[in-house]
């Protein structure tokens, strides 16, 4: 399972010349990366889109404390996206699912397994400023389609985001993970603010 996802991620990086944003953003002990585009690029006739991602968290093996959890996390998901239809606002949004693989680890004792979550995501722009953005996401996977160690998954994070160039932004933003272990225990796997760059190509 480790190197199809290993495979999964070399293949959306080897593609990054071609897709539509390239996000990475760092947290205190972790690092997310995030790769999305048109599904058209994948397969013509197809609408909608594509995205690729993780989440390493370095965590600490001698503490107790949920905020030291160690996280790896890597996802594949689609989503039908639109416009939102907001009055004065460049609004858009999108729904979906995603497959996911985590491994949690705290404390010496680990969970991992895979999940089938559902979510959307937004990103709003004021347009009189629409170099000023606010991003977002949330995704859920219950019990019923989680498997292996994870009893379910949950994944949300807003960001403020700032446009330099129009095929660049930075942006600040909090990210809460959660896997809960099928066998009990903290669900916490990632509660931290970040600070991250977007690229469109």
């Amino acid at each position: 399972m480790k190197k199809l996802l290993l495979g999964t991620a070399l293949l959306a990086l080897a593609g990054a010349a071609q897709a539509e944003t390239l996000d990475f953003n760092i947290g205190p002990d972790s690092l997310r990366g995030f790769l999305s585009g048109p599904l058209a690029k994948i397969s013509d006739g197809l609408t909608g889109q594509y995205d690729f991602g993780f989440i390493y968290k370095e965590g600490d093996d001698g503490s107790t404390d949920p905020d030291d959890s160690k996280l790896k996390l890597a996802h594949a998901g689609v989503l039908a996206t639109g416009d939102m239809g907001v009055s004065g606002a460049d609004a858009k949004a999108g729904l979906g699912a995603r497959v996911v693989y985590a491994d949690r680890s705290l404390a010496g004792a680990s969970a991992s397994g895979m999940a089938l979550a559902f979510g959307g995501q937004f990103n709003v722009r004021l347009p009189s400023f629409e170099r000023v953005g606010f991003t977002g996401y949330g995704w859920y996977a219950p019990s019923i389609t989680s498997f292996a160690d994870i009893k379910n998954y949950s994944e949300a994070a807003f960001d403020v985001e700032f446009e330099v160039v129009r095929a660049a932004a930075v942006y600040v933003g909090y990210r809460l993970v959660n896997v809960k272990p099928d066998g009990g225990g903290s669900q916490q796997a990632d509660s931290s603010a970040h600070v991250g760059l977007k690229l469109n190509f």
